[in-house]
């Protein structure tokens, strides 16, 4: 049995076309019972400025139809444009939603469920640069994946706002993980994960700059362009996509199934994810 892929992406960079060539390159190489059978992008040929994003997007929609996967697109810009700017405008943030921009999220979220229930059946949507936040009608239609740039129990948010946070706390290891998108920001049931430390002998000395040259007062341009802050972030990327070709290939295997909004293992629920650590390393080592 095939395990039947749907893609989320925003497709504006280069980093969204790496991940859907390694991903589909990986299933093909390694002979896996899976495909990606259709990607969709919130964003479609002619609804924006021809800028730099414009132009990465169409190389995205083209290396998808290279591949022969269909693509679907449903415009956010266009979709009941004047309800949206009414929400942004009462919304204290994009998470902190107003019940305008609520009310336009769920209708959204309606037609994107709409659009990809008339492509070929998924058993899962992988959500890879999916920029766009989502409504309550993607989450209950669908079984939805996403990619953390952290541990089950670590820090929510931006990979950004994880590091800042680990280091506030001097952590001694981040991860990634991979899980189900729930309501609840980046903590929904957890697929697999990897952990690595960012304490030894290989960051010690970056841990005493850190206190020597960084003070309260100081901005994230600095903060985040310091070799701590870089290499916590180098570690962690080089493995999101070992991380989410091993998930997949649990999932495609069987190993790991994804029923009812759960995750089981061996027949049992998995309350905590399957912990993939050894296998990563040794990719990474290799």
């Amino acid at each position: 049995m095939t395990l039947k892929i749907g893609w989320f992406s925003t497709g504006r960079d280069p980093a969204a076309r790496n991940l859907l060539k390694t991903v589909h390159d990986y299933i093909a190489q390694e002979h896996l019972p899976a495909e990606i059978s259709w990607v969709f992008c919130h964003r479609e040929t002619g609804d924006g400025p021809f800028n730099e994003e414009y132009k990465q997007r169409e190389m995205f929609f083209d290396l998808a139809a290279g591949f022969d996967i269909p693509v679907a697109t449903l415009s956010h810009v266009k979709f009941l444009p004047d309800l949206r700017k009414k929400g942004l405008a009462e919304s204290a943030s994009a998470e902190k939603a107003s019940p305008s921009l609520q009310e336009w999220r769920d209708k959204f979220g309606r037609e994107v469920v709409r659009v990809v229930e008339m492509l070929s059946p998924a058993d899962l949507i992988v959500m890879a640069g999916y920029m766009l936040i989502i409504g309550k009608p993607e989450l209950e239609a669908l079984d939805m994946v996403n990619i953390h740039p952290a541990l089950p129990w670590g820090p929510k948010g931006t990979w950004q706002e994880v590091i800042h946070q680990l280091i506030g706390e001097d952590a001694s290891e981040q991860g990634i993980m991979t899980h189900l998108v729930t309501s609840e920001l980046d903590r929904g049931p957890v697929i697999s994960y990897s952990s690595f430390p960012i304490k030894g002998p290989d960051w010690d000395e970056l841990w005493v700059n850190w206190k020597a040259d960084i003070q309260p007062s100081d901005g994230l341009e600095k903060r985040e362009s310091h070799p701590l802050f870089t290499k916590i972030r180098h570690e962690g990327e080089i493995r999101e996509l070992p991380l989410l070709n091993s998930a997949i290939r649990e999932l495609a295997t069987g190993a790991i199934i994804v029923r009812d909004k759960k995750i089981f293992t061996h027949g049992s629920v998995q309350d905590s994810g399957v912990d993939l650590t050894s296998v990563i390393e040794e990719y990474i080592s290799s």
